[in-house]
């Protein structure tokens, strides 16, 4: 997502992922790998100047990650993000279930 790869996140989506992208509005979810990671496109800020991974925590099945990102170089506009991530199996080869919590 943070460099807007697809054919990257096609390989590590699961055909059967869900998404849940949690907002101010409620919850957004989608099914599928191309659903998802059409979703998944559109959450990342294309306008942004740069964006920062603060951290990124795997532990079995289970993994998070946040940061943010940066709209102007004075970093006086700064949109921050967290996701939670589910793999299929211990061996984190593809997401089962993603949840990105964004304003």
């Amino acid at each position: 997502m943070f460099n807007r790869d697809k054919q990257a996140l096609d390989e590590v989506i699961a055909k059967d992922c869900v998404l849940q992208i949690i907002g101010s509005g409620g919850v957004e979810t989608s099914t599928g790998c191309d659903e998802v990671v059409d979703a998944l496109l559109k959450t990342s800020d294309e306008d942004a100047v740069a964006g920062h991974l603060e951290a990124a925590i795997t532990h079995g099945k289970a993994a998070a990650a946040w940061g943010q990102w940066e709209k102007s170089s004075d970093g006086e506009d700064i949109r921050y993000f967290s996701h939670a991530f589910w793999f299929r199996t211990n061996k984190a080869e593809e997401f089962a279930q993603i949840r990105v919590f964004q304003p």
